[in-house]
């Protein structure tokens, strides 16, 4: 199955950076700029972006340093995290100084994160339910306090795009 998985990865890339390149940058800035909160956004992309990158940082570290094999799925993890947050620095930076491409990726990738966190409040919930673990309320409450950090900054960028 990893050539059909490294085929679709490559053609999503593929496609992603097509459908980026296509739109016009500019007249999006234009039209979103005084809009939406573009250093609130921004900061919160840098930040989050931030976080996960010194996570994988820590992590790789730490598997060197104890000359521990790292599991292939958390691997695969790990490398997702890193260019998750990859993506997150450079749009928040772009963001943050008001680069065309910047407002073109802020609303996608404020969604995105976001998202992490719809996901993960609903693998805590069926966690207890498909197998014996038990349903810990406070992580559900925690996740969904951090997640507040992203919520809050897409529901703003949102709607002053549907402003603009």
């Amino acid at each position: 199955m990893y050539p059909f998985y490294l085929v679709i990865v490559t053609l999503s890339i593929y496609t992603i950076i097509g459908l980026v390149a296509s739109i016009d940058g500019e007249v999006v800035k234009l039209r979103l700029t005084g809009h939406v909160p573009v250093r609130l956004a921004g900061g919160t992309l840098i930040g989050f972006g931030s976080t996960f990158a010194l996570r994988v940082i820590w992590m790789m570290a730490d598997a060197l340093a104890n000359k521990t094999l790292i599991a292939g799925s958390e691997l695969g993890l790990l490398v997702a995290d890193f260019i998750f947050s990859a993506a997150l620095l450079i749009g928040g930076i772009l963001l943050w100084r008001r680069q065309a491409l910047g407002y073109v990726g802020g609303t996608g990738l404020l969604f995105q994160a976001s998202m992490l966190f719809v996901g993960l409040i609903a693998v805590l919930i069926l966690q207890p339910i498909l197998s014996e673990e038990p349903f810990l309320l406070i992580d559900v409450i925690v996740v969904f306090g951090m997640g507040l950090i992203c919520f809050i900054p897409f529901a703003l960028f949102a709607r002053g795009v549907a402003r603009s």
